[in-house]
């Protein structure tokens, strides 16, 4: 883990807003040791805010390799009973996927000029289910870390250089900026892989760490978890408990989307928040843009 100095989006001066651990399983995934103490940060320019210190690449990779494949459910399940292979699958449903596309086919055909032969690439997009056939005719293309197989349709891109060579007209990259330690590096990979005409799509949930009922879940999910997985409490038995450091990293507003935007070199032209069907819960924050610099591979 790193710790960072200032705001990982836009440079800003940050403070710490909250003590906190890094959650049960995050430790054991990632180090195969017990829970880490880390802290809230908050940006005191755009608000991002943030766990810190941060993951770094090869912590990621080890976290989201087969991410949410076998190993890693019996994981999570031995850290968190509540998560079943049951509850595993359901997080990535038809229902629950047909949500998030239709939004986007909505929000991308206000935005996105008409065009036959699109070509979309869905950046971290795991197995191309969130772009599969969300613009009738598009090439579809996905490039995610965890190596998994993409769904029939879509083609898999290996490296940058391969994302690059495709030239998408869009780019889109939903619910990965959340995770990631330092979100900046993934918009400069975004930003080097971008063709000058090429619009970039990007998701994150709209949350915070402080809401009321994500609280209470939390009090109840440690109070199981002594209950039947003793051992785990106990070692999460810290100061700032109730604010673990999970999979989701980052918490963004719409200030601090798009201040990562146009710090990436991205002129936001859209920007807007759609509710999830009140089963799924939760919104989402997204924005839309062009280049407004020249692009270069680094």
């Amino acid at each position: 883990m790193k710790q960072a100095g200032s705001c990982v989006v836009c440079g800003g001066a940050i403070f710490v807003r909250q003590r906190a651990i890094v959650a049960p399983f995050l430790a054991r995934r990632i180090w195969d040791d017990a829970p880490k103490p880390c802290h809230l940060a908050q940006c005191r320019e755009c608000g991002f805010l943030f766990f810190n210190p941060r993951l770094e690449p090869e912590e990621e990779q080890r976290l989201y390799g087969g991410y949410r494949q076998a190993e890693y459910q019996k994981t999570r399940q031995a850290c968190e009973p509540w998560y079943t292979a049951k509850f595993n699958a359901r997080i990535s449903s038809p229902r629950f996927m047909e949500v998030r596309r239709a939004a986007l086919a909505g929000i991308l055909k206000a935005n996105l000029a008409a065009k036959n032969g699109l070509r979309i690439l869905d950046f971290g997009g795991d197995r191309g289910q969130l772009i599969q056939g969300v613009v009738p005719g598009a090439a579809e293309f996905t490039y995610d870390i965890s190596g998994v197989q993409p769904l029939e349709g879509v083609t898999a891109c290996r490296s940058l250089d391969e994302c690059k060579a495709r030239e998408a007209d869009l780019i889109v990259c939903s619910n990965v900026l959340e995770h990631v330690g330092f979100p900046q590096t993934i918009m400069s990979q975004i930003t080097a892989v971008a063709a000058p005409h090429t619009m970039l799509f990007i998701e994150v949930p709209f949350e915070s760490p402080f809401g009321a009922r994500l609280m209470l879940r939390r009090a109840i999910q440690y109070a199981v978890l002594a209950l039947l997985r003793p051992r785990v409490a106990w070692s999460a038995a810290q100061p700032g408990f109730l604010y673990p450091m999970h999979e989701h990293i980052n918490y963004y507003a719409p200030q601090s989307l798009n201040a990562l935007m146009e710090k990436a070199g991205w002129q936001v032209t859209a920007s807007g928040m759609y509710v999830l069907e009140s089963a799924l819960g939760g919104k989402a924050l997204w924005c839309m843009g062009k280049l407004s610099r020249p692009t270069t591979m680094s």
